[in-house]
């Protein structure tokens, strides 16, 4: 593989090209489709050697817009690219005639393309090939890494989410810690007892007992004559 960024990037998608021609015509998938899949990698070709010979960019944030803009409606071609995760991958299934999965070499280089450090160093100064290669990696199934990934929006001049009302916090009632039956009537604990009734009273001492006489009176009572 050649050590130039853009020769490297170009012979990847290049060979993906031939694989997409060929399996599609082997599968025999729309051919306006594979017209639409060759131009669209031809210009990411052309484009990412367009800006990777520009010289280092610097990054600048961008100033919010405050022109409003009207929703016009446009037409929707009649063909467009599929979208979603892997979408190529899934259009070119694997089959008889193909010993692999259509487009897995070109992903397989495309991690190693992103792992060079010449690759690394030319997409900190260029942070504008990410908008090539996000939709590339999509396309193939693979996450983006942290170098190319979206920045985040600068919020600074976005105005505050309003906080929403809270509802009040419903204070517990006097009843509430006593276990109320269906039928009305309370079941207390015997600590809510202790603390209704106080502690009960000490036992009585035995002197303080009545006198029970453990003698039959009846028997004893003498009889007049």
């Amino acid at each position: 593989m050649p050590a130039d960024p853009s020769e490297r990037f170009a012979m990847i998608f290049r060979a993906l090209q031939r694989s997409v021609a060929d399996n599609g015509y082997r599968l025999k998938i729309h051919g306006p489709l594979l017209v639409l899949i060759w131009n669209y990698l031809s210009r990411q070709i052309a484009r990412f050697a367009k800006i990777a010979a520009k010289p280092p960019q610097t990054p600048r944030t961008r100033a919010p817009s405050t022109v409003e803009r009207n929703p016009t409606t446009k037409p929707k071609p009649a063909l467009t690219l599929p979208r979603g995760f892997a979408w190529l991958i899934r259009l070119l299934p694997n089959g008889p005639a193909a010993p692999i999965v259509a487009g897995a070499n070109a992903r397989l280089e495309l991690q190693h393309f992103m792992e060079d450090p010449i690759v690394q160093a030319l997409l900190a100064t260029h942070p504008s090939l990410g908008r090539i290669l996000r939709p590339l990696h999509t396309m193939l199934g693979l996450r983006y890494p942290a170098i190319i990934k979206r920045p985040k929006k600068h919020t600074s001049s976005t105005k505050p989410r309003p906080k929403r009302p809270r509802k009040p916090k419903r204070h517990p009632s006097f009843m509430d810690q006593y276990k109320i039956n269906p039928d009305g009537s309370i079941d207390f604990t015997p600590e809510q007892l202790h603390d209704i009734l106080g502690p009960p009273p000490p036992p009585v001492p035995p002197w303080h007992q009545p006198f029970i006489p453990s003698f039959n009176v009846k028997k004893m009572w003498r009889k007049g004559p």
